[in-house]
């Protein structure tokens, strides 16, 4: 309450010569020197309340939002570092997502082309086996014919010979006849 009144006094003091002025006065330093000290000390007053009520403040604000200001930047910094680094990364694993696309596709041709050759191998041994059991088969039918056209030869030229010789010819001498007459023409061809 003393610094209001005494704030106020020098106030006063110092507005002391105003009037004069506005009154048309010439001389607007004229005045007394209790004046002058008056107004000095008014002028410091007010200063030292500026500085503890005004100044400190705005310039600890102003601090404060230089200080967030640089570590906003800061913070902006290693974000865009961090974002650079990242995209780095992302490419790099893009880059190696698409190397490893290229060797499954280059491997699933390589199989595929594997698979096809043992596709292929198995048909030829198959076609090959097939062959070979139908060209199997084919002797053995001829074989088989031929011992039976021999067999029935030998049964028709048994009943001529019997019918030739008036005798009956037993099945053993049939038997006896048919066999000579296959190793005979076995023995031919």
């Amino acid at each position: 309450m003393k610094k209001q009144m005494l704030c106020c006094g020098l106030l006063a003091g110092l507005l002391t010569p105003l009037p004069a002025l506005a009154a048309g006065g010439a001389n607007p330093f004229a005045g007394t020197i209790y004046q002058a000290i008056a107004a000095a000390v008014v002028f410091i007053v007010v200063l030292v309340i500026l500085k503890m009520k005004a100044w400190g403040p705005i310039l600890s604000g102003l601090q404060d939002r230089e200080n967030r200001i640089r570590q906003d930047l800061t913070d902006a910094e290693k974000a865009a570092a961090q974002a650079d680094q990242t995209l780095k990364q992302y490419q790099a694993k893009l880059a190696e997502a698409q190397a490893e696309g290229g060797r499954i596709i280059d491997q699933g041709r390589a199989d595929a082309e594997r698979v096809a050759q043992q596709i292929r191998e198995e048909a030829e041994s198959q076609i090959t086996q097939m062959r070979q059991r139908a060209t199997n088969d084919i002797a053995s039918a001829k074989e088989q014919a031929i011992q039976d056209l021999y067999s029935e030869m030998a049964s028709l030229s048994t009943a001529v010979a019997s019918r030739i010789l008036n005798r009956e010819v037993k099945v053993e001498d049939q038997q006896q006849l048919i066999e000579t007459s296959l190793d005979e023409l076995a023995s031919k061809h």
